[in-house]
């Protein structure tokens, strides 16, 4: 079996989940969680549809782990809120509800759809708008192709609530141009082998990586294969070419891309790792004037 990406089955997902960045070592996470807070609070009593929030490219679900933990430990019931994962990848997202604890599971809706067109997400979800859109830890680099950066903001436009909400997108450190060298998924030197937490006796063998810049797009391949450990040996089961376009960034380019795009800046913010950058519909701006 050869793939060309992250997704496209358990075994994929597994190794993605066993590399990707946790929360623990971003703390993200607790920036969105005071976020969610601090504009559910002035809704809170006010009778009205559900607060949503939108976990654009959720991934394995990292960010709505870290809301779902932050709300435990706080005793905070997510009351009138709803959680909206979405991703590209239905494996992903099968993944992201098995890593869900069962406390908040009927808070989250896990949605098989695409940042490029995120108001068929909200068809899907039933609800009209979004109150706090979330594009975490750079994951809008994986929008490499021409203009799909600016179709996802616009996009953004059309589903956050008009004045109250905001979109956070984050532009991570590593993506930056003269960080180039910097910008890894997870690119050890030599051969790297990777013991799976959740297939007994498998073990993912990673080598061969590249990376290489032009004009703006790092190309990032390895060879992963899929090993398991019998009683007669080692048996690959899988070797999978993984290549994954990521478009690296120009301090604050992302400004550039807002205009035409209904929405308007407000700040930025910084992370242990990443830039926010924090956006409200244009609309909002001309009610407020």
């Amino acid at each position: 079996m050869v793939t060309n990406d992250l997704y496209s089955s358990p075994y994929l997902v597994d190794y993605y989940d066993l590399v990707a960045p946790k929360s623990e070592s971003i703390d993200d996470a607790s920036l969105y969680w005071k976020v969610y807070q601090a504009l559910r609070s002035p809704l809170i009593r006010a009778p009205r549809e559900p607060f949503v929030i939108m976990d654009v490219g959720t991934g394995t679900g990292r960010v709505v782990q870290g809301l779902s933990n932050s709300a435990a430990l706080l005793g905070d019931d997510f009351f009138n809120t709803k959680v909206l994962g979405v991703d590209n990848a239905q494996h992903m997202l099968d993944k992201a509800a098995d890593n869900l604890g069962p406390l908040f599971k009927e808070h989250v809706s896990w949605i098989l759809g695409s940042a490029l067109d995120l108001e068929s997400v909200m068809v899907q979800s039933g609800y009209r708008k979004v109150d706090l859109l979330i594009f975490s830890i750079g994951s809008i680099s994986h929008l490499s192709e021409k203009g799909q950066p600016e179709k996802f903001l616009e996009q953004v436009s059309r589903v956050l609530c008009p004045g109250t909400g905001r979109a956070y997108v984050s532009i991570y450190d590593g993506s930056l141009l003269e960080k180039s060298e910097q910008v890894t998924f997870h690119q050890p030197e030599g051969v790297t082998e990777i013991k799976s937490h959740v297939f007994p006796n498998i073990m993912y063998r990673e080598s061969n990586h590249r990376g290489e810049v032009q004009d703006k797009i790092k190309d990032v391949t390895f060879e992963l294969q899929v090993v398991e450990q019998t009683d007669l040996g080692a048996q690959v089961l899988e070797t999978n070419n993984i290549s994954m376009k990521m478009r690296q960034w120009e301090e604050d380019e992302l400004l550039t891309m807002l205009p035409g795009s209904g929405l308007k800046f407000l700040e930025k913010t910084r992370g242990k790792h990443e830039t926010f950058y924090v956006f409200s519909t244009a609309a909002s701006a001309a009610s407020a004037a």
